[in-house]
Parts: C-alpha cells; sequence; structure tokens
C-alpha cells in the first residue's frame, strides 16, 4: 500500500478510485516527565515545548462525512476511516474525540502501509473538527 493523498495549494489530490486510510494519533503537549530533547530553543530564548505521540493511542472518529455521505456516524466511533476517492473535487469531514484537556491534541494521518504514514493535519481539543478538500483525478 502507498500514500494516495498529495499535497496541493487547494487541500489534497489522489487518484479517483484509491482507497484511503486515516486515522488520528494523540499527542499530550504536557512537559513533565519527557527528555530534554523534546524542548526546542526559539529565537527569543524562551523554550516552548513540541508536542509528542502518546505510542500506540489513536483518536476515536466520532462522524465522518465525504462526498456529502457518512463514513462513520456517532455513536459508532472508529479507529481508521477508510473510504474510496470520489472524482472531482469533495469535502472531508471529521470530528474527533480528542479529550478535554487543553494539553490534548491530535494529528490526522494517512496510513500508507508498512508503518509508512503521511501527516495531513493537526487537531486540538479546542477544535476537534478536520476538513479537507480533496480533487479526485481521472
Amino acid at each position: 500500500m502507498t500514500c494516495h493523498l498529495r499535497k496541493t495549494p487547494g487541500g489534497y489530490e489522489a487518484a479517483a478510485g484509491d482507497v484511503v486510510t486515516l486515522f488520528a494519533e494523540h499527542y499530550d503537549s504536557r512537559a513533565q516527565g519527557l527528555p530534554t530533547d523534546y524542548w526546542s530553543n526559539d529565537s527569543d530564548s524562551s523554550f516552548k515545548f513540541a508536542a509528542h505521540p502518546k505510542k500506540g493511542r489513536m483518536l476515536p472518529c466520532l462522524n465522518a462525512t465525504y462526498g456529502g455521505k457518512e463514513i462513520i456516524r456517532h455513536p459508532n466511533a472508529a479507529d481508521k476511516i477508510q473510504f474510496t476517492v470520489q472524482p472531482g473535487r469533495q469535502t472531508l469531514r471529521l470530528l474527533f474525540s480528542v479529550g478535554n484537556s487543553p494539553y490534548s491534541s491530535g494529528k490526522l494521518v494517512e496510513d500508507c502501509g508498512e508503518g509508512n504514514t503521511n501527516a495531513i493535519c493537526g487537531m486540538s481539543a479546542e477544535y476537534p473538527v478536520v476538513e479537507i478538500t480533496i480533487e479526485g483525478k481521472p
């Protein structure tokens, strides 16, 4: 399996008919108990924390629609989202259960098989909705 989604100025594109599998990794931006190499020094000498994944933890998707059709419907949450790319410009809308902590965040990722992934975008507990446009190419 390979990565299908390619970044474009207007969103993403993929070949129509490709089957795309997505999931969201959970991240936690708290500093406690993490190695110092997670910290990065910015230009004004203050420190900023780079979020790191909680290994093996995926965020459940509560609702997903693509091209106006429901893929996942609440209350049937799923860890992975799979859909077939439709021809033309379609919108993918996803709602995740990120958590209620201000430190909770996540990253939408395409599963490309054999341990390969393609990072799509981030999300936070404040805004757990992801909306991307996918252009299905012939």
